[in-house]
């Protein structure tokens, strides 16, 4: 009985330390050191300000900071260090874990990716606002047909029509 209770216990143990791995390898698959790690970098600057002649330099909101980022690497390399973890690719994971750690301690390489991410995310939204506009584009030039053939087919009843029907609608 005893032995069947610690054999479930090492099952949930062995799937538990499989999905940390898991994790880690695919974060860092994908270069994205933060999720590596598992933190969320909120980082927000405001600034440069000028407040009555008086220059005020960038202000970094929400910044995670290294200690930080020491302390979360400690936990994690106790949980994914080959010794403690059972998984097959925790050597792997550990190797992931501790060049993540490596960039964002070192402040010139963090700086760098930050800046990365900043620059891949700007891409990102200009796309999605390129597109957007395509769309919204599209849709008022086919609004603008619709009108003009309805107008076409009604006629002078066509403005009283289309305002009973914007109306109802």
């Amino acid at each position: 009985m005893f032995c069947k209770y610690l054999r479930k216990k090492a099952q949930k143990q062995k799937k538990k330390d499989a999905k940390v791995v898991k994790r880690i390898l695919k974060a860092h698959k994908a270069n994205k050191h933060y999720q590596v790690l598992g933190i969320h970098n909120f980082e927000f600057q405001i600034g440069p300000l000028c407040i009555f002649n008086f220059s005020i330099g960038p202000i970094v909101l929400f910044r995670v900071k290294t200690k930080q980022i020491k302390k979360v690497y400690r936990n994690l390399a106790r949980t994914v260090h080959p010794d403690k973890n059972r998984d097959g690719r925790a050597v792997e994971a550990f190797h992931a874990l501790e060049s993540s750690a490596a960039v964002l301690t070192n402040e010139k390489q963090r700086s760098d990716y930050d800046k990365r991410i900043i620059s891949a995310r700007r891409r990102r939204n200009r796309y999605a606002l390129e597109k957007v506009m395509t769309a919204t584009e599209f849709a008022w030039n086919k609004s603008v047909r619709t009108f003009g053939v309805t107008k076409k087919i009604l006629g002078p009843f066509s403005t009283p029509i289309m305002v009973i029907g914007a109306l109802i609608i």
